[in-house]
């Protein structure tokens, strides 16, 4: 492979095979969330403008789909709904994600931490338009539902993009981390599209591996703070009709390590 890939600065080696596919899917679909969860685990993904949550929820539910079948039931960048306005939720079995409008279309960094602080005590009712939502009326006028609650969070970037993010955004997004952090939200950070880092397609099995990709997730970690241990990958693209093993696997491993450790959390409180 060359002198691109080490595994020095790597922490994920998930095994690239159908038998570890199969493991994974099988645990994620078959997941009883423990007792407080309301019977299903509420993931949020929030991210910048164009970060791929949308594209991200359909890789999410293709993967746990049993054969791998595709799905577009989120509009993505390829539609005219893609820009995302309100909150929306899609179910695959005991996991529920929840899409969001990108942080920093919300006029201040403030207004974008009182809207994301109320989402994850889940009192923004599904479907809410968030850019006409005021988290400054009356909170009781918005009761906790508790099937709406968040779990567990994935911050997401743009491969893209992460290593141009300005200082002032990066400053906006840690103070959106730390809320989440407060609100005991297990987190991950998620980098979208990795297809375009450059990596051959053989190699894809050895993503983590892959120097351009550590050297991104180093550069992000020394300006969020974040443990490059939290930090994991997936794609968001893929040919026909079916999501390819190895992209299968990568959703599944970060599916997995969010369940695992909220799971953790409700057995430890």
């Amino acid at each position: 492979m060359g002198s691109n890939f080490s595994k020095e600065d790597c922490f994920h080696f998930p095994t690239m095979d159908k038998r570890n596919l199969d493991t994974l899917r099988d645990y994620v679909r078959n997941y009883n969330p423990p007792e407080g969860c309301g019977g299903c685990i509420n993931i949020l993904l929030f991210g910048m403008v164009g970060a791929g949550k949308s594209s991200s929820i359909n890789t999410f539910l293709s993967a746990l789909d049993p054969q791998g079948a595709s799905t577009t039931c989120v509009p993505t960048g390829t539609s005219p709904q893609s820009l995302t306005p309100e909150l929306r939720s899609y179910r695959a079995e005991k996991i529920k994600f929840w899409d969001t409008a990108g942080w920093n279309a919300m006029q201040t960094t403030e207004q974008a931490k009182r809207v994301l602080c109320m989402i994850l005590e889940g009192r923004v009712p599904n479907g809410t338009d968030l850019h006409s939502f005021n988290p400054n009326s009356d909170i009781s006028s918005y009761p906790v539902i508790p099937e709406n609650v968040i779990h567990g969070a994935m911050l997401l970037f743009d491969i893209n993009t992460m290593d141009v993010i300005s200082d002032d955004k990066m400053k906006a997004f840690q103070e959106l981390e730390t809320t989440v952090a407060q609100k005991y939200a297990y987190r991950v950070v998620v980098a979208t599209k990795f297809e375009n880092l450059g990596i051959e397609e053989e190699h894809n099995a050895w993503i983590y591996e892959y120097m351009p990709l550590q050297k991104k997730f180093q550069n992000l970690a020394e300006r969020t703070g974040m443990d490059r241990r939290s930090m994991f990958v997936i794609s968001n693209q893929w040919k026909g009709g079916q999501i390819e093993k190895i992209k299968c696997i990568l959703a599944l491993y970060v599916l997995d390590n969010m369940v695992r450790n909220i799971d953790r959390f409700f057995k430890t409180v």
